[in-house]
């Protein structure tokens, strides 16, 4: 079907005035999950040209949410059941169903879509691969790879800028002349707020850290039921630990800490182990260690590489280890 018959009759369907027919072809079309981008587009174009548009994406959710509570019943007035007859482009006036009706379609009956699809951008890296997004406000981000930022589809409205972060990246914050904060959240009781600077933040399984390069940023987190904060200054590294509370060290080389974007890694005796999880990590590789010994042996240099068996060639050559492709997965061992 034509692109903008399509977009009207999804138009008039979100307006509350389809027929029939274009509800049932909205509907089927909203339903299929690769329509998800475009719909997500026309759904913020819609919104912009109608009565009820607020910027504000918090508010609109809920407003949204508080229709479908008080509308979500269909109208059992019979003078509003009217038939449809003649061409099935024609614009009928049916019942106030709209936004209400595709909006409980999608969040009931289509389980991908949900608040954080309408509202955020996902920018996703695969293993070994890693890229740069330039955001709105002139800010700068570097992503790491097998890493997921997720940023305001329609803007950064309101007087936070968020974004949300699975993985690694290393962010380059822009000042506004209003002074609007830019908060990087890793989960729901971890966060870091700045108002203009740049530094790196590492959110993975295994633990959380938060590199300061320059300027000034606040850690919020929460430890047992007490909210916390504290304040990083530049060449500081802070690190959650696993009972919560967040350990700082301070004067470290944090640019080493991002040298993966030049596919560098820097090591600083850094012991088999961590690297084996870098190695997981990056490219997705699975590294076995014969012994403990060897996983604690450490080593220290700056290492060049695009892939994690030239890194492990390299190790291994300095400690004078044996590495072995085992299928899937790769074997560590003494030479």
């Amino acid at each position: 079907m034509d692109a903008r018959i399509l977009k009207s009759i999804l138009f008039e369907y979100l307006s509350g005035r389809a027929n029939p027919l274009e509800r049932k072809l909205a509907e089927d079309w909203i339903k299929d999950p690769e329509n998800s981008e475009t719909f997500n587009q026309w759904l913020y174009e819609w919104e912009i040209r109608s009565p009820q548009f607020n910027p504000d994406q918090e508010q609109a959710m809920a407003r949204l949410m508080d229709r479908i509570h008080k509308e979500g019943e269909p109208d059992n007035d019979e003078s509003d059941q009217k038939s449809f007859s003649g061409n099935p482009w024609n614009l009928l006036q049916i019942k106030r169903f709209g936004l209400i009706a595709a909006s409980v379609i999608l969040l009931v009956c289509c389980g991908w879509f949900s608040r954080e699809t309408i509202q955020y951008k996902t920018y996703e890296t695969g293993y070994g691969q890693t890229t740069r997004l330039y955001l709105e406000d002139g800010s700068r981000v570097a992503l790491n790879s097998n890493s997921r930022l997720k940023i305001p589809r329609f803007g950064f409205y309101g007087d936070v800028r968020t974004v949300l972060l699975d993985g690694e990246a290393e962010f380059s914050i822009s000042h506004t002349i209003d002074h609007k904060r830019f908060v990087v959240k890793t989960s729901d009781t971890f966060q870091v707020e700045v108002l203009g600077t740049q530094f790196s933040v590492f959110a993975r399984p295994r633990g959380t850290k938060v590199a300061l390069n320059h300027g000034k940023i606040r850690i919020d987190y929460s430890q047992g039921e007490n909210q916390q904060h504290l304040l990083m200054k530049p060449g500081d590294l802070a690190t959650l630990q696993k009972t919560g509370a967040v350990q700082v060290v301070s004067n470290v080389d944090t640019k080493s800490l991002s040298a993966w974007k030049e596919q560098r890694f820097v090591f600083n005796a850094t012991s088999i182990s961590e690297i084996r999880s870098l190695i997981e990590e990056n490219f997705g590789k699975k590294v076995r260690i014969a012994n403990d010994r060897i996983a604690r042996r450490t080593i220290t240099g700056n290492f060049k590489t695009e892939n994690a068996e030239e890194l492990l060639k390299t190790v291994s050559e300095v400690l004078d280890l044996d590495i072995e492709n085992k299928g899937d997965s790769i074997l560590i061992t003494d030479n």
